[in-house]
């Protein structure tokens, strides 16, 4: 039996992270879990999710969720590299204005 594919939050700079590998229901327990320790300090925290190799409506739950504990700590989550199929599924469900408004200019709309 295969073990399923993991999600890993790596380190890319100061207050800066990255998602790699896939953000689904098996998945968004312990990205969630990882990503709860970014909140300690407040200021400004970057998520690219340049690294995420597919995603589902749990990926957009986790995204959603983790902006409200964020802003809970007075922090201010930015989310970059969102990818086309997060972005489409937060269109259809009304929440494209949360994510979108989250996201920088320079890398969230790829």
């Amino acid at each position: 039996m295969s073990e399923a594919p993991a999600i890993k939050l790596q380190p890319l700079g100061p207050r800066r992270w990255g998602l790699k590998g896939p953000l689904d229901f098996s998945t968004v327990p312990a990205a969630l879990a990882a990503l709860q320790a970014l909140w300690t300090e407040p200021g400004t925290v970057t998520l690219s999710l340049h690294g995420v190799s597919k995603s589902n409506s749990a990926g957009l739950a986790l995204l959603l969720e983790c902006l409200e504990q964020a802003r809970a700590h007075g922090v201010t989550l930015v989310l970059e590299n969102l990818p086309a199929g997060l972005r489409d599924l937060a269109r259809m469900s009304n929440a494209e204005g949360l994510l979108v408004s989250a996201a920088t200019r320079e890398g969230g709309h790829g």
